[in-house]
């Protein structure tokens, strides 16, 4: 099994649990991480990725991820350099880690899981593993469908994407209830949102890319 490691959250816990200790723990805590995952699942490979500073959601969307006002933990970057010189992780340019994580389990013909406590990634195919939770889920390609279209419709408040107005997760479980495809998920979505415009921007920064440039468009059947 190889491990895809969302190399962002492992640095960043790991620098906020040393936050007032030094940069040796921070770096060991790091290590302690990849050592649980490596060894629950007796992973023959691991690839770390880490977001880099440019990323193309901050084109399309100036305000994305601009409520973060909260300073960063301390040892964030020794942690995220750890990562990069021990673990070989990849550091990304011009998309997130999300990305990179969402096209190496697309394109990889070995069985891979995606190790991550990100919810965002549940709209990719295949199996996920969150190492707080202890919590092992699959998702089937249109369940990943699913779960991008409810994203669309309730937002995401941490990267200060507004969805519907007046649309939380429950409200939106039960408008796509009311269909059982991604085309009705995409009509449902479309009419709850009621301006293209705004649809298909926060579609494209909720999007995880397939492969590199894959920005999300309206499906063909739309037009």
């Amino acid at each position: 099994m190889r491990l895809l490691i969302d190399g962002d959250i492992v640095a960043y816990r790991a620098a906020a649990s040393a936050q007032d200790k030094s940069e040796g723990i921070a770096r060991s805590r790091t290590d302690e991480t990849m050592e649980q995952l490596v060894n629950a699942h007796h992973a023959t490979s691991v690839m770390p990725y880490i977001s880099g500073d440019r990323n193309f959601r901050y084109v399309i969307y100036p305000a994305y991820k601009a409520n973060r006002t909260q300073e960063r933990p301390r040892w964030l970057e020794d942690c995220k350099e750890h990562l990069v010189v021990k673990w070989g992780a990849e550091v990304t340019d011009g998309y997130e880690a999300d990305d990179a994580l969402a096209m190496d389990a697309t394109a990889s013909e070995e069985p891979v899981m995606i190790c991550s406590i990100d919810k965002d990634l549940k709209q990719i195919p295949g199996s996920h593993w969150n190492w707080v939770k202890q919590e092992l889920t699959v998702i089937e390609p249109n369940e990943g469908l699913y779960n991008f279209y409810w994203h669309c419709l309730v937002g995401d408040s941490a990267d200060n994407i507004k969805g519907c107005t007046k649309v939380g997760p429950v409200k939106a479980t039960a408008k796509l209830r009311m269909g059982s495809t991604p085309e009705e998920w995409f009509e449902i979505t479309r009419r709850a949102y009621n301006n293209d415009e705004a649809f298909l921007l926060n579609g494209q920064l909720i999007w995880l890319w397939r492969h590199e440039g894959d920005i999300w468009k309206f499906p063909a059947h739309s037009n």
